[in-house]
Parts: structure tokens; sequence; C-alpha cells
């Protein structure tokens, strides 16, 4: 790796997004850079042993849960969830199996139940009445989701439209995951935070690794977020993970790079005795493709052409969180990346990181979408606005002959890769949007047409 060439790309991507603090690092001691502050206000640097939350990564863990105890019979992952969840009864449960869930393929809609599981926290730092003032759809006399019951309850009682019959299409629920986490504990008859400390982490060796935020110490980073409300957003400190124990399994884990690249070599070495061999065929298996050239497994993402050789990976993003893990079977490479901002570029330092790992420029794009005009015919279908009650709101519109996007009142300039198709730069990663049927599909998840221009 050209270390002088990597550091460069990483510390003007870090200035241009804010980034109080982050942690790469390569397995083998290939590469391992904290830059900034787990600490900004004490000037406390990042380590290999700094905790950070990782987010949605905590997906792969909760679906090599799920594999384990198929494994020992007690499960398949082509069970009906109702099997061990007779008493859900939301619309089209019936159909949908555990292999739609860990493929996020059940046709459960975005929610705002994770805002509810997280309502206590949120209330606790002021950012519960900041999403509704940023129009997500909530009630502030809604109940906040604290159990498993509160949750299924919540799932049942609200109306909800299935996007599509089970294993059709994709769009990303942390409502499945955290049923998948229902799941685990009552076929294991342990705790979901149990199950996976004990067949996951000290297995792994994975000492700094957990769920509870009650456990965090001083070697925790610091949280900062941004208030985009604010008349002149800045970075500050944001004191008070947010936590939901209903919806661990959706993305609640905390760790550290040390600890994450042991977690590696799960996909290093088949399955390095927690899974099977056939079973890791399974987790890292293209079960739906998600966009072009891009898939998903069981909790991974799956590039099967990453400059030649295949990437699995996932990344994660809430409060204070945006990491990513990346593996390379072929290459016996992993990686993570943590930040303590959410909206930062972590994706982008970590392909970087294993790009110039590999001889590639840090900056290059794997998969290169062509341009392409669009006619005005074509503009007017995609125009419109776009919303889901996870509380993305996106506005379609033209200006100029180009297509913008209006996302979280800013305003983003698109290239149109297609009929039906525009990406947009964002955290330093260029993002695809796909329109069919109307239906936005963005951020992995569909967003319906609520009006056109």
């Amino acid at each position: 790796m050209d270390k002088i060439k990597y550091e460069e790309f990483a510390k003007s991507l870090i200035n241009a997004h804010q980034t109080p603090g982050a942690m790469v690092a390569l397995n083998h001691q290939h590469y391992e850079q904290g830059f900034g502050y787990r600490d900004r206000e004490k000037e406390l640097p990042v380590t290999a042993d700094t905790i950070f939350g990782i987010g949605s990564i905590t997906k792969s863990m909760t679906c090599i849960a799920i594999l384990q105890l198929q494994e020992e019979g007690k499960l398949s992952v082509h069970d009906t969830i109702k099997t061990y969840l007779p008493e859900i009864t939301f619309r089209g449960s019936e159909d949908i199996t555990l292999h739609h869930l860990m493929t996020h393929t059940s046709g459960i809609p975005p929610l705002n139940t994770l805002f509810y599981a997280n309502k206590q926290s949120m209330e606790e730092d002021g950012s519960f009445d900041l999403q509704i003032k940023l129009g997500v759809p909530l009630d502030s006399e809604q109940d906040s989701i604290d159990t498993y019951e509160d949750l299924i309850n919540y799932l049942n009682t609200i109306q909800f439209d299935p996007l599509d019959r089970p294993g059709r299409s994709f769009s990303y629920s942390n409502d499945g995951y955290a049923l998948l986490g229902i799941i685990i504990e009552r076929v294991s008859g342990q705790s979901y935070a149990h199950y996976i400390e004990t067949n996951i982490f000290q297995p792994l060796g994975m000492k700094s690794s957990f769920f509870d935020p009650e456990r965090l110490d001083n070697r925790a980073t610091s949280l900062y977020s941004v208030n985009p409300l604010a008349e002149t957003p800045a970075v500050e400190h944001s004191p008070g993970w947010w936590d939901a124990p209903a919806m661990w399994a959706a993305g609640y884990v905390k760790s550290t790079a040390d600890d994450m690249l042991r977690f590696g070599d799960v996909f290093l070495n088949d399955g390095n005795d927690i899974l099977s061999p056939e079973s890791l065929d399974e987790l890292t298996s293209q079960h739906i493709e998600v966009e072009p050239g891009l898939h998903y497994g069981y909790g991974v993402i799956i590039i099967p052409d990453f400059y030649g050789t295949t990437l699995i990976e996932h990344g994660g993003g809430i409060k204070g969180v945006s990491a990513q893990f990346s593996v390379l079977p072929e290459k016996g490479i992993a990686g993570v990346c943590f930040t303590n901002i959410a909206g930062a570029p972590a994706e982008a330092l970590l392909k970087g990181a294993i790009q110039s790992e590999i001889g590639i420029e840090p900056d290059k794009k794997a998969i290169e979408y062509d341009d392409y005009v669009l006619s005005e015919a074509d503009r007017q279908a995609i125009t419109g606005t776009y919303h889901s009650n996870e509380g993305q709101t996106i506005k379609v519109y033209e200006k100029d002959e180009a297509i913008f996007i209006d996302y979280l009142g800013t305003e983003i300039p698109t290239r149109p890769v297609g009929r039906g198709a525009v990406t947009i730069a964002m955290h330093g990663t260029e993002h695809l949007l796909q329109f069919k049927d109307d239906r936005l599909h963005f951020g992995f998840r569909q967003l319906l047409r609520i009006d056109s221009e």
C-alpha cells in the first residue's frame, strides 16, 4: 500500500465531511490508522482498541446465529416465521419465511418502528422532536417500543400494505431483523445478546464486543452529530447512545477494530469453527440482486466483480455511527472503518484502503455507470415526491432540463445513467437511484410516489 497517497485521500475525505474521528484497519497489520479524535474536546486519539458502534454490521451476526441453529436442527431458514411467532397477524405474514427476513424480501415496507424503539434515548437527547420537525411521521404520544411484545403488538396494530409478495423484491427492513432476534431467543432458550456473545464473540476472542451501553468504558468514543435545523449547522458533541433492546438484532453491537478483524476470520477461514463451510456458503450466496452488480446474501452485501475478485461487505449507520466492514475472501483481506458521527464517508474510506492494498487508486469506482441522456418523457416519468414511513422524503424535480433531488432540505444534482436511473454523490460515494412502477429504490429501500410534478 502507498500509505502517503492513501492518507492524503483519507484526510481529504475526513475534512470534507467534518468527521471528528475515524479508524481504518486491515487484517495482519497491513494497515492500521486512527484519524482525528475519539474525544475531540479532550483531544484523545482513536486507536484499534477504541469502542465504536457498528450499526447494521450486526445483521451478519444475527444471520450467523440463525445458521448455527439450523446446523443444530433447531430451525430451517425456510420455516415460516409464524412457526416461531404464532401471534403475528399483520398482512402477508403467513407467507414470510426466515429466509425472506434475512434477505429483506419479506415485503415489509420501511416503517417508523425503529424511532419508537429508540424513543426513550432519543427523548433524552432531544432528537425525537427533531425527527418530527424534519418530517418523520411520528406521534409524540405513541408509547415507546421497549419489549418484543411491544414490537409485535405495534406491527400487528398499524395498517401497512406489503410492498410485494415475499421473495419477489428487496427493501431493507430493520423490523425483519428484530423479528429474527426474537426467533433466536425462543429457539435457543437464551436471550439474544447472551446467545451472540456466547456463540460468536467468545469463541472468536472478541472480548470488547457487546450490546448493552451500560458496559461502555473509557475506551469508548464520544458521539457527535449535526443539527440540520441550526442556523449554521456545525458538528457538536452529542452525549448518550441510542438504545433499542427490542431491536438489538438489527444493529446495536459495540466493538473495536481489533475485534471486528477477528470477526473477519469467519469469512476467511471457512467459518472459523463457529459456522460450517456449507453455512458460510449460504451466508455469502447471492440471494437477490439489489442493484446492477450488487447482491444481498444473509446480512451481507456481495459484489461478485470487485476488480476481478469477490467483495463481501456491510455498512452501519445510526446516531454517532458510520461504519463499514469488508472482506475479500480470495485475497485473504478483511477490513473495517469506524467513525463517530452519522453520515461520515466510512464506505469510501475503507474501499480506498482496500483498493490501495491491491494496487488500485483509492478514489476509483468499482462499479461504473455510463452517462445517459434522458428524454423529456423520461424526465417526466421520474419527477415527483417519494416517501417512506421510515422518514425518507425525496423530491425529484427538473430544472434547466436536468434532474435534481431535494433530500433533507439539500438540493443535490443527479447524473442520469439509464432510462429510469440516476446517481448522486453522497458521503463520498456514488449512490444509485432507480425508478420503477411509481417507486424509488434508494438507500436499499423502496419509497412510494405520493405525488407527481
